[in-house]
């Protein structure tokens, strides 16, 4: 497509002309959608994320200064979305894993290595900050048990004495625990996109 014809389209579109934008959807959706499951390996994401490409260029399109052709910027807008879809990916295994794996605390997972990358440092603040704050929103008794069992590392024999519970509800909490961390953290990332 021209430089010249994308303008215009541009222009056509925010002055309300649906079709003018359908029409770049038509002539672009195809490379976004290649790009984007060369980057996921996964179709399904791939598509998603062309969908929010195409929805945060529509609203952000005012912002469209021309300067580079359409196709540019709108292969910027999903580069963008799927960087940002990777690193919370990323995130989420790395603290779903924390929280499943009942050998270690999960401060010990985010003590940075002397080699570590400053991309994989933040990585891994982001995901101490979003567990911290899925945490806070457990039910207080809930919460109480994933600090003990998590932060402090006690055993659960441990956990049930200090709490007063049999050990089947403890059990039966820290499941239910396990199960909101993972809807919360999915909710997260729907909410990033």
């Amino acid at each position: 497509m021209e430089y010249a014809e994308e303008r215009d389209l541009v222009r056509r579109t925010l002055n309300g002309d649906a079709g003018a934008f359908n029409s770049l959807y038509k002539r672009h959706h195809a490379r976004i959608l290649a790009t984007l499951i060369g980057r996921t390996r996964n179709r399904h994401d791939a598509e998603d994320l062309m969908q929010v490409t195409f929805l945060r260029a529509y609203r952000g399109l005012s912002g469209f200064r021309g300067e580079a052709a359409f196709s540019t910027w709108l292969m910027q807008i999903a580069l963008n979305v799927c960087t940002t879809h990777m690193r919370s990916k990323q995130a989420r295994r790395s603290w779903q894993k924390t929280i499943e794996d009942t050998q270690l605390g999960y401060r010990d997972r985010w003590e940075p290595a002397s080699t570590e990358r400053p991309d994989d440092a933040l990585s891994r603040k982001e995901c101490r900050e979003m567990l911290e704050e899925s945490i806070a929103e457990l039910p207080q008794r809930y919460r109480h048990a994933v600090r003990l069992r998590y932060v402090k590392d006690r055993s659960y024999a441990e956990i049930a004495r200090e709490l007063g519970v049999p050990m089947g509800t403890l059990k039966t909490w820290l499941h239910r625990a396990r199960h909101q961390l993972q809807e919360s953290l999915n909710d997260t990332e729907l909410a990033a996109m």
